[in-house]
């Protein structure tokens, strides 16, 4: 029986909450019990260490007693005076056995046994160790310690023999053997071990441990083991304090100090075995129990797992009777013949939005694209695919509501349709933008259909008492002829579209070689990305003067930019520029223009040349408020002011919403800037509006004036424009002057400026900075009238 069935999750819920508060109340006994053991092991411990301490420190004060009676001895003195190795060892051994010494010596400044009493194996001539021992008794008048000779610890104090200066040392010690150990065991109930630890091996002195167990006991650590005490499995049964004795020359002595663990915990251990026999007894019933229940609940519920199983798959058929008496199991059976029912609603619905459009019910680009890809599997005939765009969508929704946009939508999809009698594939792939499958009838061109889709489409709306008027655009793709792929088709459709958007035309049909070019287009607006981002010489700016001709001056000039591409070479301003326009990249393409404008500008005030540069931007380019704080921050920066800067925007920019520009306009105004309508008299500017404007110049479209000597219209135009502009209080400036007659008659209409090929063409910083000093000379050396 797998662990996800019903019973066993119910035995396990069961076996877990059965072990859960047996755990529960184990751990609870451990931890108290644990923490008391701990603590009363480490009060035993502390205690036992000390009584062995005072134990050993009153063994010291009799030895310190002891030693300076048998100094202080004339007898001894005079012993030590003759130098009578007998005589010395008579005294050593009376002494000691008035006072119990296991050790008497005499031992010479140098170190060398003289005389020695007691079992310790010490022969005269030999030399005494520890030799630190023997200097810190010259030079503190005595010391006391423990020294291990002959696998014996002795308790050892060494006192100068004075007559009256030191000329030798007395030597005496108790040995820690067993009957101390016993005696410290008795006070304390700690087992006592004496060890030697000598060149890392571990020797035991003394101890009162049994054999069976010193080792284990030994290397006990001092921390009470935490872990649980689990019934037949070994733990910890011992804990030592390891007191540091002594050190010296390769020996470290250490009182072992153990507790046995086992009857600290017995009490416990016996607790344990309970409540493991009482946990036991419950999980045998709990098996028994929920055998039972589960009997009674897992039948029912499997037969629901196979009906869930049907849904899954998608057969909402065939759902069984479901017998049980349970009131809880009914309602669940009822709530999945809800659930049926509710996905077999949700999956219909979730198919159709994923394949339509939600507002005209059309289909969406990638079913349409699938759509396409069918027939052409299929072995379809020739057909059509149109891509369609409402021109001036937003103006709808801003004039009417987009609820009049919405129903405008659905219009349009239904007339679509409209057009194909059988299977109509249309669809709908952005806010105002569709697409049209037609097949082309046999013998007939593709070139026919186009006409017949907006004559279908310009037909105005009618909603209630509203009538709608749409214009469209619309690009024309054909199978077999531009593609054998649905993409392909559609992406060739979309371009003839662009063609047509941006050539302001109703109806364009994807000719051979677009997508190439539509493709290098692409290449090139990634490649001005670079040049921009790189910075890295591509991009410069010309520089074309403008003359007065009041005075014959050079005061100003306009900023012209040029492309070097390293392998298309130079690169038309009108083309990379108007891909900048329709990518979003004129935002960045004007914020360097201006930066390498304001640049140069502060480069020609240090030299002394004081020229306002003309900066052309667009309406997209204005309306943007952080050109304004960029204009001003570089100002700010190479410290110019406004009036080296104006900026030139197209007559069409400015008519496009006239009083939006005016509010735009009069931003750059207040901080100072000149602005001038530049390519005047293409437009359809109103005298109102143009009143209105605050700007300063008006620039001559340069169509009026390549002309002006030839044609009296245009000689007519350019004059009406001078005094128009004047009355204005405006300057004029006529762009296109190539020859001396035009420019002689534009002094004569009163024209203010001229710029143009006859006066110089565009021109690098360094050739226009050289073509103004050439101008200067030149009018220094005409004659003065």
């Amino acid at each position: 029986m797998g662990v996800n069935r019903l019973g066993s999750q119910i035995l396990l819920l069961t076996t877990l909450l059965v072990c859960a508060v047996s755990m529960t109340v184990l751990i609870t006994v451990w931890i108290s019990t644990a923490t008391y053991t701990q603590r009363q092991v480490s009060q035993d411990i502390n205690r036992a260490v000390k009584v062995f301490n005072q134990l050993l420190n009153e063994r010291q004060n009799q030895l310190i007693a002891s030693a300076e009676v048998l100094t202080s001895d004339f007898g001894f003195k005079q012993a030590v005076a003759s130098n009578d190795r007998g005589t010395i060892e008579s005294v050593l051994e009376n002494h000691g056995a008035r006072i119990d010494a296991d050790l008497m010596l005499l031992i010479g400044l140098d170190g060398e046994m003289k005389a020695a009493y007691g079992e310790s194996g010490i022969t005269p001539g030999t030399y005494f160790e520890p030799r630190q021992m023997l200097e810190d008794a010259l030079t503190n008048g005595g010391a006391a310690s423990f020294v291990v000779n002959n696998k014996q610890l002795y308790q050892i104090i060494l006192l100068p023999v004075r007559a009256p200066v030191p000329v030798a040392l007395t030597g005496i010690g108790f040995r820690l053997d067993l009957d101390l150990a016993q005696q410290l065991l008795q006070l304390s109930s700690l087992n006592v071990s004496f060890v030697d630890m000598s060149a890392g091996h571990r020797n035991v002195l003394v101890s009162t441990l049994n054999e069976s167990v010193r080792d284990e006991a030994l290397m006990a650590s001092d921390a009470v083991d935490m872990t649980f005490r689990l019934p037949f499995l070994k733990h910890q049964s011992f804990t030592s304090k390891h007191q540091p004795i002594t050190s010296y020359e390769g020996h470290r002595i250490e009182a072992v100090l153990t507790v046995n663990l086992e009857r600290a915990y017995e009490d416990f251990d016996r607790l344990r075995d309970t409540i493991f026999v009482i946990t036991l007894s419950t999980l045998i019933l709990a098996i028994f129990g929920s055998a039972f229940l589960s009997r009674n609940l897992a039948g029912p519920l499997a037969d629901l797992e196979r009906v869930a199983r049907d849904i899954a798959r998608g057969d909402y058929h065939n759902l069984p009777t479901i017998n049980s008496r349970t009131r809880e199991i009914k309602a669940l059976f009822r709530a999945f013949v809800s659930m049926r029912n509710d996905i077999k609603q949700r999956e219909q619905r979730i198919s159709y939005q994923a394949t339509h459009d939600h507002l005209t019910g059309l289909f969406n680009r990638t079913s349409l694209m699938e759509q396409v890809n069918a027939n052409i599997r299929s072995g379809h005939a020739s057909f059509v695919i149109a891509s369609i765009n409402i021109n001036g969508f937003r103006n709808v929704n801003d004039t009417f509501g987009p609820q009049v946009g919405d129903r405008c939508l659905c219009a349009v999809g239904e007339r679509l349709t409209q057009l194909v009698a059988d299977n109509p594939l249309t669809a709908r792939s952005g806010a105002d933008e569709f697409f049209l499958v037609l097949p082309v009838p046999p013998g007939a061109s593709p070139f026919v259909l186009g006409p017949q889709i907006l004559e279908q489409l310009c037909v105005p709306l009618e909603f209630e008492n509203l009538r709608v008027s749409l214009s469209f655009s619309v690009g024309i793709s054909s199978y077999p002829n531009d593609g054998d792929t649905a993409e392909k088709l559609v992406r060739r459709a979309g371009i003839a579209l662009d063609k047509a958007r941006s050539s302001r035309k109703e109806l364009c049909y994807y000719q051979e070689g677009e997508e190439e070019a539509h493709l290098d287009r692409l290449a090139l607006l990634d490649d001005l990305k670079m040049a921009l981002k790189n910075d890295d010489g591509q991009l410069c700016m010309y520089y074309q003067p403008k003359q007065n001709l009041k005075t014959g001056q050079i005061d100003k000039c306009e900023a012209l930019i040029r492309w070097i591409h390293p392998t298309r070479r130079f690169v038309s301003p009108e083309l990379f520029v108007g891909l900048a326009e329709q990518s979003g990249l004129i935002d960045q393409l004007t914020d360097w223009v201006i930066t390498s404008v304001i640049q140069q500008s502060a480069q020609w005030r240090q030299k002394g040349i004081h020229i306002q540069i003309a900066i052309n931007i667009s309406a997209q380019d204005l309306e943007r408020e952080e050109l304004l704080t960029n204009v001003c921050r570089q100002l700010e920066k190479y410290a110019l002011t406004p009036d080296c800067l104006s900026f030139e925007l197209t007559e069409r920019d400015m008519m496009s919403d006239a009083d939006k520009a005016v509010l735009l306009m009069e931003r750059f105004t207040r901080h100072g800037f000149h602005l001038s309508v530049d390519d005047y008299g293409i437009g359809h500017s109103s005298l109102s509006k143009l009143k209105q404007m605050p700007v300063r110049e008006l620039k001559i479209d340069k169509s009026f004036v390549l002309q002006l000597e030839q044609s009296e219209s245009d000689q007519i135009i350019v004059q009406s424009t001078i005094d128009l502009g004047h009355s204005f209080q405006l300057k004029v400036i006529a762009e296109g002057v190539e020859t001396e007659t035009a420019l002689t008659l534009l002094k004569h209409m009163g024209c203010d400026y001229i710029q143009g090929y006859h006066l110089a063409r565009p021109m690098p910083p360094e050739d226009f900075q050289l073509w103004l000093d050439q101008q200067v000379s030149l009018s220094e050396s005409r004659p003065t009238a």
